[in-house]
This record gives C-alpha cells, sequence and structure tokens, in this order.
C-alpha cells in the first residue's frame, strides 16, 4: 500500500516538472516574439521617416540633374541645366563644336538639306534631324525635347519665343567673330574654356609644322583656289582663304586679270584656266549630280590637259561640306591634314 502511494507521488512531482518547464519555454518564446515584433516596428517607423544614417547632404540622382546655372546671353541671363544631357544645335557648326568637346548633339540641323556633313557623320548615328539651318523642324526639335537649345541670333531671333518654350535657348551673335573665338564662346556654356585652349593649341601646333613642311616640299609652287557651285566654276579670291594663303603661307596663283566685283569670288569659263595655269589646283565641289557633270565636262575639255597642274597631277578635290562648313576645331583640323596629304605630307 506504502509503495502504490510512493508511486504516485512520484508521477506527480516529474508532471510538476514537465508543466514547469512547457510554461518557461512558453514565456521565453513569447518574449523573443514581442522583441522581434518591436524590432520590426522600429525598422518600419525609421523606414518611413528616412534611414538615420544617411548623409545629410547626400544629393539624390534627380536633385543633381535639377541643378542648373546662369549664362549671360544677348537675351539676357538665362538658366541652363548645369549638366545638359540632350543638347540641340540650330546651326550646323555646332555639331563640330560639340563633337570636338566630347558631346554628341541630341538634335541637329542639317547644312542646307545635304544632311550632316559626311566628315561628321559617322560620329552621330544617334543624333535626331530637325530639318536644316535655314528651315527647322520646330515639331520634331518638340519631339527631341532638348534640355538645351544652342541658336544663331541671325537665322533663329525671329523664332526665339517658340524655341526658349521647348528649352532654355542660348541665342549667339558671333557670326562675325573668327572660327576659333565662336568655338570658345560654345565651350564656355559648358564650362570647358580650359578644354577649348588645349584644342585649339594642338591646331596651332599642326599648322606650324604643316606650313614648314610646305615651305621646304613647295617653296615655288602657285596655287589655284577655285570651287564649283551652281553648275559653275568659280574661282576664290586668294586674300579670302585664310587656311592655303594665310596659315599655311602658300604662293597664291596671280589673279591680276580678274575682275571679282567686290566678291570673295567669281565664276569662270574653262578658256581662262590656261591664264592662271597653276602649279597646283584645289577644286572644292559642291554636292549634287549637276555639279559634278559641270566638273566633269570642264576636264573633258583639250585646254584641261596643257594645264600644268593637270600634266603634273597636282589637282585635288575637296568636299565643300568640309571645306565651307567645316568652320569648328574638327573641320579646320581635317582641312589640313587633306592639304598636307595633297602634297605627300604627313601633319
Amino acid at each position: 500500500m506504502l509503495s502504490n502511494i510512493s508511486l504516485f507521488n512520484q508521477v506527480i512531482r516529474r508532471g510538476a516538472v514537465i508543466l514547469s518547464m512547457l510554461l518557461l519555454i512558453g514565456l521565453l518564446a513569447g518574449c523573443g516574439t514581442n522583441e522581434n515584433a518591436a524590432n520590426q516596428a522600429a525598422a518600419n517607423t525609421a523606414e518611413q521617416a528616412g534611414s538615420p544614417t544617411a548623409a545629410p547632404d547626400a544629393e539624390s540622382p534627380s536633385a543633381a540633374a535639377d541643378e542648373t546655372r546662369i549664362i549671360k546671353t544677348v537675351k539676357g541671363d538665362i538658366e541652363v541645366p548645369l549638366h545638359p544631357k540632350k543638347v540641340a544645335g540650330m546651326l550646323y557648326v555646332f555639331a563640330d563644336h560639340l563633337l570636338a568637346l566630347g558631346i554628341e548633339p541630341h538634335a541637329m540641323v542639317t547644312y542646307n538639306d545635304l544632311g550632316f556633313p559626311e566628315y561628321l557623320a559617322d560620329q552621330m548615328k544617334d543624333t535626331l534631324v530637325i530639318g536644316s539651318g535655314e528651315a527647322p523642324n520646330f515639331e520634331a526639335l518638340l519631339q527631341a525635347e532638348p534640355d538645351l537649345i544652342l541658336a544663331s541670333k541671325t537665322l533663329n531671333e525671329a523664332n526665339y519665343e517658340q524655341l526658349s518654350k521647348i528649352a532654355p535657348t542660348i541665342l549667339f551673335d558671333n557670326e562675325n567673330e573668327g572660327d576659333w573665338e565662336r568655338f570658345r564662346e560654345t565651350a564656355a556654356v559648358f564650362g570647358m574654356e580650359a578644354e577649348a585652349d588645349r584644342i585649339q593649341a594642338e591646331y596651332n601646333t599642326k599648322v606650324t609644322v604643316v606650313h614648314d613642311k610646305l615651305a621646304t616640299a613647295a617653296p615655288d609652287e602657285t596655287v589655284a583656289f577655285m570651287r564649283v557651285q551652281d553648275k559653275q566654276l568659280q574661282l576664290i579670291q586668294p586674300s579670302d582663304n585664310f587656311t592655303l594663303f594665310g596659315a599655311l603661307g602658300l604662293t597664291p596663283v596671280s589673279v591680276e586679270g580678274i575682275d571679282f566685283k567686290d566678291s570673295w569670288n567669281v565664276p569662270i569659263s574653262a578658256e581662262v584656266l590656261p591664264e592662271l595655269n597653276p602649279d597646283r589646283m584645289f577644286i572644292i565641289l559642291r554636292p549634287g549630280d549637276e555639279n559634278k557633270l559641270a566638273l566633269d565636262h570642264i576636264m573633258e575639255t583639250p585646254i584641261w590637259t596643257y594645264l600644268n597642274a593637270v600634266k603634273n597631277e597636282r589637282v585635288y578635290i575637296g568636299d565643300a561640306n568640309l571645306w565651307f562648313a567645316g568652320f569648328g576645331p574638327i573641320g579646320l583640323s581635317k582641312v589640313i591634314d587633306e592639304i598636307a596629304a595633297s602634297f605627300s605630307l604627313q601633319p
């Protein structure tokens, strides 16, 4: 009897111990759950209010994109993006300026409906066409959504308000300035004056090197500078071409008997060529089948074959889109390269 009572008491004690352990485990689990819930609630609150560990002066990408600067223009102070991403140009020379600075134009007018100049076209594959400089397409410009527009006072002042409604517009009044002054003004819009100085210095060095080589290679050669445009062969005033006869110091053929009538060029017939008879000819061809046929016709005449430059194979045919429209650093430098190559020189 006593044995049964003892056994019963042992069972009761063991059950109490097990029950106590279960209660303790439940209590500990409940504390852990409450702590996790509190931590999660605190984390959610911190996320909604903003992380307290973030630097107080850290800028978001959108805030950086909204930064602006003030540019003084002929139309007053203009607020423009500090780092524009979509630059549109209303004058073809801006394409050369921008690419020289390492900026691919987002949208650009073409050169007289002839497309982008060939010497730049391979660098403008993603550039949108917005008409020509003389007839811009404002609808295409609007669809391009530029954040900055570079424009010409001469061509675009009448449409300045329309342009300004599309994007901040800088109107340049510098078409009577030198090529490098105009380039520097474009560079200043992007705060890249130092880069413009470097590019010009490289160009000046190239010109000096080629000038000295030409002085040795062709000291006595006479040069005629002409172009074919409007189905006409035109003689260019030697004093009007700074590259051949100015910077590079080549000797122009005598044009004493030519009446330029206060113009920088004059149409001439094939019959005038023997009177000039230069040692070397640079003929710049305006694009178009009619101009190509006009030049072919001149080159098929008996007069042509007797010219000194022709007999000695010293006739160079150049692209008018480069020679008469390439007034930016890339175009100017490429013209020097082509002149040097025509003399079999390395710039």
